[in-house]
């Protein structure tokens, strides 16, 4: 037996003379004569010390051998046919990994059919998907990610950004709070006594800054998960993206808070979803795919929708 003898090639007629479903149709699909795949089935078999083939009847079938080491065999094709396509991909610049950063706000799976493209594109290409609610900027301007699909509220102007949607700001609380009884508009008073869930970046949780604050008592949280989790079991009130608790809202888990006035306006502020890269950093081939496949996407039909 010797085993560090195998080739790409015996795999490859082997797994062929299976697909194919004789010796001879496999010596047509790979364009070869039959007694070159006969003899290369018949090395691959010596090599290995035992049949992969019974050749008894009239078509070659697999013994139980060849059939324990067929999907083996496949493995090993499928990877060195992804080891040569990504090894041309870097030689022309094509690069190993995509760093993604991806807003909490953002439901991923209104994203799937993008990604979805996006590896059937590039096969080779992993991508690293960063989530947040908070960072993503810095780690965009600082070169920790590629590119990002982000709120856009205070990005620093080393980014670019195209605008890919829009989504509403909502109050909710659980069907059993105090608030969501009320009838007719919501006051700020009547905000100001109920417990708010409020979403801070980690820097000003011992600050407490009181931007978007309406009540006297709150809580403070550095993820929209938790936020989230509080609201659905009735701990306070808060706003969240409409995308987010659409579903909470149609099951009744969360129901809309009817606020009379919001910071001067008569709704919650409307914020913008941007996918960004930093212009002094321009991202490879396929991160620069992405980007544009997140741009046109959102042309063809709202990607953030409720």
């Amino acid at each position: 037996m010797n085993i560090n003898a195998l080739t790409f090639d015996q795999l490859l007629v082997f797994a062929t003379a299976v697909d194919e479903g004789s010796f001879s149709a496999a010596s047509r699909a790979l364009n070869r004569g039959q007694s070159a795949i006969t003899y290369t089935m018949q090395s691959l078999e010596d090599q290995i010390g035992t049949p992969l083939f019974d050749r008894s009847a009239y078509r070659p079938t697999l013994t139980p051998t060849g059939k324990a080491l067929l999907p083996r065999a496949r493995r090993i094709l499928a990877d060195v046919n992804q080891f040569s396509s990504q090894a041309k991909g870097m030689a022309r610049g094509l690069e190993a990994e995509v760093r993604f950063g991806l807003s909490d706000m953002v439901p991923v799976a209104q994203l799937a059919p993008t990604l979805a493209a996006f590896r059937m594109e590039f096969p080779t290409v992993s991508l690293r998907i960063s989530r947040g609610t908070f960072g993503l900027e810095q780690s965009l301007a600082e070169g920790d990610l590629d590119i990002a699909v982000l709120v856009d509220l205070d990005l620093p102007n080393v980014l670019d950004r195209n605008r890919l949607s829009t989504f509403h700001l909502i109050a909710v609380a659980a069907p059993g709070h105090p608030l969501a009884g009320c009838e007719g508009p919501i006051t700020t008073d009547m905000l100001r006594e109920e417990l708010q869930i409020v979403l801070t970046k980690p820097s000003e949780v011992a600050g407490g800054r009181d931007q978007g604050v309406a009540a006297l008592d709150s809580w403070r949280v550095t993820d929209l998960t938790t936020k989230h989790g509080l609201l659905c079991a009735g701990l306070g009130w808060g706003s969240m993206p409409e995308p987010f608790v659409s579903a909470d809202i149609a099951a009744g888990r969360l129901v809309v808070l009817p606020i009379e006035r919001w910071d001067g306006s008569d709704h919650l502020p409307h914020l913008d979803i941007v996918a960004a890269q930093c212009h002094e950093r321009i991202p490879g081939p396929a991160g620069t795919a992405l980007l544009l496949a997140l741009i046109r996407d959102s042309k063809i039909g709202p990607i953030f929708t409720p």
